[in-house]
């Protein structure tokens, strides 16, 4: 510590000094103490001591229906959050507690209505916004002198205005096109001119012509001629354009389809492929490989489908046709045990073919108690994914349900995966929706979770739909 300016102040070096400037290098102590982090130095007229900002501010506290979230008062040293708490604040704590005069929680004055007014649903028969209402109209009739005006032309609602009557060039209809000849609003009418051939439309200047032109030749022209080919002749002319009578017929040659004698027309020729006309064709028979979907032939008098018989109905060695006969066609994608392979879950896996067993022979076999067989298999190219069966049975051939995972995985072109969803072995299950149409840029992967080392995974089939 430096005292400057020192020649006019005193210091006695144990209680009291006066000076101009304290340069302080390192710190204040009070009877030895530094005081804490964030501690200012407080004093109560008497003594100083190190204490908290919060010592200078008085508690702030709250009344109801205000509340601290934590605590019940707030100086500073704490975060605090004040809050209304989830119940009713009274009305004589609300600058405002009225709507139109009542106060809040009493009933508005009721709405009433009078004839022919009145309210849809339950009584009572007026509103004050504690339920829902509907006004409306009744049934009765609205009298005249509810009304502001009462007449049309003169003539009071109810009553039958004049009588229009239609002079020359006009007519009348009524809606089943009997004959009228007035009008007083109280049925349709249908008005129309009497034309004498021509087609009129009525514009702001009066009638004119609806149409000028005919087949694209104004009124007062000539039509284009009418030039005749191949077989027609005119018996005088050699053209027609409406402006003279003609006469048109067949010009028959020899040698030709049809002839002419003095009683008319007929045929030169009258069979097909030696057929008589009227008689039926040779029968066409669906041979080997080939079937008709109804009955075996065809003659041309009934419409028929020939198609591929099942037997011939085969893709590849994998998609064929089946028709049990029994109401069930279908396409199947059919695969074996020899698809299945070992998951890489671990070193110890293995999966072996059973030959040892007549009734489980071709059958896969896991080594292990517990196993992942993976099948990968190609839907071929535009054809659908419909539904999969997984078979799958113990040492004695019976049934075992396990579980499935069906995925849709890349070929080339990308990686990852897309999850279609989980089924139990043998048992159908559609996945129609998740995969799309085949392409060669995937294939389906099949996971089955084997259990048990008596576990035996034959093959399957998935349903197809043939492109359109």
């Amino acid at each position: 510590m430096s005292v400057e300016n020192n020649n006019v102040r005193t210091i006695d070096g144990l209680n009291t000094i006066s000076c101009d400037v304290i340069n302080i290098v390192e710190s204040i102590e009070i009877n030895g103490d530094n005081g804490e982090n964030n501690q200012i130095i407080l004093s109560d007229g008497t003594r100083i001591r190190w204490g908290s900002i919060s010592d200078l501010i008085q508690t702030l506290s709250v009344s109801a229906p205000l509340q601290f979230t934590t605590g019940v008062g707030y100086n500073g040293s704490i975060a605090r959050t004040i809050e209304i708490p989830n119940y009713s604040i009274s009305n004589d704590k609300l600058i405002s507690s009225t709507i139109s005069g009542v106060a809040l929680g009493s009933e508005l004055a009721n709405l009433n209505v009078s004839s022919p007014l009145s309210f849809s649903g339950s009584p009572p028969n007026n509103y004050n916004g504690g339920s829902t209402k509907t006004i409306q109209i009744s049934n009765g009739a609205i009298s005249n002198l509810k009304l502001q005006n009462s007449t049309i032309s003169g003539i009071s609602l109810g009553d039958d205005l004049p009588n229009l009557y239609f002079g020359n060039g006009l007519s009348a209809i009524d809606g089943s096109a009997s004959p009228a000849v007035s009008y007083n609003g109280s049925e349709f009418i249908g008005l129309s001119l009497d034309l004498d051939g021509s087609t009129l439309s009525l514009g702001v200047n009066g009638l004119k012509l609806t149409y000028n032109t005919i087949s694209g030749i104004a009124l007062g022209s000539n039509l284009a001629d009418l030039q005749l080919y191949y077989g027609l002749q005119f018996l005088s002319g050699s053209s027609y354009n409406g402006g003279t009578a003609r006469t048109l017929n067949i010009h028959l040659k020899s040698g030709g389809g049809l002839t002419a004698d003095g009683t008319g027309i007929y045929l030169t020729e009258n069979t097909i492929s030696g057929v008589s006309l009227g008689d039926d064709l040779e029968d066409l028979t669906a041979g080997e490989g080939l079937e008709m979907n109804t009955g075996t032939t065809y003659n041309g008098a009934t419409a028929k489908t020939i198609s591929l018989s099942p037997p011939y109905k085969t893709i590849s060695d994998r998609v064929s046709y089946e028709d049990t006969g029994v109401g069930v066609e279908r396409w199947l994608y059919t695969f074996n045990a020899g698809d299945w392979r070992p998951n890489d879950d671990s070193t110890y896996y293995n999966i072996h073919i059973e030959d040892d067993s007549a009734s489980l022979m071709g059958r896969a076999k896991t080594g292990l108690s517990s196993l992942e067989a993976v099948a990968i298999l190609q839907i071929p190219y535009g054809w659908g994914l419909g539904k999969v069966y997984v078979d799958c049975r113990d040492s004695l051939g019976v049934n075992l349900t396990r579980s499935c995972y069906f995925y849709k995985i890349y070929n080339w072109g990308g990686t990852g995966s897309t999850y279609l969803g989980f089924a139990n072995t043998n048992s159908e299950t559609s996945f129609s929706s998740s995969y799309g149409t085949g392409s060669s840029q995937y294939s389906l992967l099949i996971k089955v979770m084997l259990s048990a080392t008596t576990d035996h995974l034959g093959g399957g089939y998935i349903t197809l739909t043939a492109p359109s």
